[in-house]
């Protein structure tokens, strides 16, 4: 005679599946199932377990079998589980529950762009510069200076920069967790490595005041460097940011002037 699941374990099951498939295959194969979302997966998995195990009088009679046998056990080990089974189980269940119906306190994030276009030119310190004609940092040109300047935007990255974007570039420095946004973390591969250095003059020399008003408000911290910083510095900068984090500079191609 084959043995056969019996169908309370094959509810469990179901549910354990469930929770599998919601929790780990979902979000390996697109994205994590938001909080909310995934509340109403488990109840409405839940609904669907219930109307199967009720659907005939000996499924129902199967289902609470175990139920019932605890509830009408006698013994030491009886009691305790009972209360944990009966009490203590529905209140954890319903404090779940009526915290996750009840949502967060906290007002929703607002959608940021994390890399705005930047304009075609800008004025700095009364020079206009075309950004479209600025196909990589100038300084490279100059291959026997290229290691002082590289040198010297450290020197200016650590007066002025490192307080907030770390001394290893990660975005975690001193002031870091004041800000929100976060300093930008030049190690990550979708910052500066996707970046053209014009771009990153651009957003150096304006700061968070400089950026456009599309998409606003921006809550940048970042100052505006060109009131502290002439052009070659900023230039002298850049070169620093590439050559630690390893990152090479994208090189915008005739038409693509986004910066990223």
């Amino acid at each position: 005679m084959k043995s056969r699941i019996p169908i309370y374990g094959k509810a469990v099951l179901i549910l354990l599946v469930a929770l599998v498939v919601f929790l780990v295959v979902v979000p390996l194969a697109s994205a994590p199932i938001p909080g909310q979302l995934f509340g109403w997966y488990v109840v409405t998995t839940l609904a669907a377990i219930l109307l199967y195990v009720s659907s005939t009088e000996a499924f129902w009679a199967e289902f609470v079998t175990p139920f019932r046998r605890l509830l009408l056990a006698r013994g030491a080990v009886a009691k305790p589980l009972r209360i944990c089974v009966f009490i203590a189980l529905p209140l954890v269940v319903g404090w779940y529950f009526s915290t996750w119906a009840a949502g967060s306190a906290e007002l929703p994030g607002g959608l940021r762009v994390v890399h705005p276009t930047p304009p075609s030119s800008l004025n700095f310190r009364g020079k206009r510069i075309n950004l479209k004609e600025v196909v990589v940092n100038p300084l490279r040109a100059d291959e026997a200076h290229l290691a002082d300047n590289t040198e010297q935007g450290r020197v200016l990255y650590y007066k002025n920069c490192f307080f907030c974007h770390g001394d290893a570039l990660d975005g975690n420095g001193h002031y870091a967790k004041g800000f929100n946004p976060a300093p930008a973390n030049f190690q990550d591969a979708g910052t500066i490595a996707q970046l053209s250095e014009s771009f990153l003059f651009w957003r150096i020399a304006k700061g968070g005041p400089g950026l456009p008003e599309a998409s606003a408000p921006w809550d940048s911290a970042m100052p505006v460097w060109e009131n502290f910083f002439d052009e070659k510095e900023i230039w002298q900068v850049i070169l620093y940011l590439y050559q630690r984090t390893g990152h090479k500079p994208r090189v915008m191609e005739e038409g693509d002037h986004s910066g990223h």
